[in-house]
């Protein structure tokens, strides 16, 4: 695929690697909250590279149509590929496990394999009883402090503030997606039952556009 994707644009070719994503997720397991460790890392690539641009005017709307989760929830395994890398998800597929337990194990996970209580543990579905039993008991033994950590909801961090050229740019973009709105309506209600609703808001859409511009100069 890479072999191919060299001969295309370098629009063609992230229009395909976001097929190939929206492809793989019905696999996400929206259900189970899971997400693999490629997915996450297509997600992160997909998010900071804009290639969702290529279908909706902004992030939160991708997420919503095309892979029919929240950003919240997406960007949460984004940051999780951003921690912890592949070893996560690879043991997450497996069994349950918070960020916080993660952490307390991470130093025993090594090559694929869990170390616990002297024995190497492979992170593969055979092992997966072995694997959640391991966590468990290294859960157990986690002092007070983490254990209520890591059952306490995630606390959501306030959005960052965007700068004011990022507002101009996702404001361009919304703009283009409402006109597109708007065409698309006027073709089909022309004078129909909806007709009048529809002009009326454009009225109200013109004169307050029309105020902006003659308090920017632009009349």
């Amino acid at each position: 695929m890479e072999e191919l994707n060299s001969d295309l644009s370098a629009e063609a070719a992230a229009l395909i690697d976001l097929g190939r994503i929206l492809g793989q997720n019905h696999a996400f397991g929206v259900v189970s909250g899971r997400c693999s460790a490629a997915q996450a890392a297509s997600l992160h690539r997909l998010r900071e590279e804009k290639g969702y641009l290529q279908c909706a005017p902004n992030w939160d709307e991708f997420c919503d149509r095309f892979l029919k989760m929240c950003r919240s929830e997406v960007d949460r395994f984004i940051r999780l590929w951003q921690e912890f890398g592949p070893s996560y998800f690879e043991l997450a597929q497996l069994t349950r496990i918070s960020a916080d337990t993660y952490r307390a194990i991470a130093p025993s996970i090594q090559d694929g394999a869990l170390l616990h209580n002297g024995e190497t543990i492979e992170l593969n579905p055979e092992n997966s009883r072995k694997v959640a039993a391991a966590i468990a008991e290294v859960r157990r033994a986690l002092p007070a402090e983490a254990k209520a950590a890591s059952n306490r909801p995630a606390v959501k961090k306030p959005p960052r503030q965007l700068e004011a050229h990022e507002r101009i740019a996702d404001l361009d973009q919304r703009c283009t997606a409402i006109v597109g709105e708007f065409q698309e309506l006027s073709r089909k209600e022309q004078y129909g039952e909806n007709w009048l609703q529809l002009t009326s808001v454009l009225a109200r859409l013109q004169a307050a556009l029309e105020a902006l511009a003659l308090e920017n100069g632009l009349r």
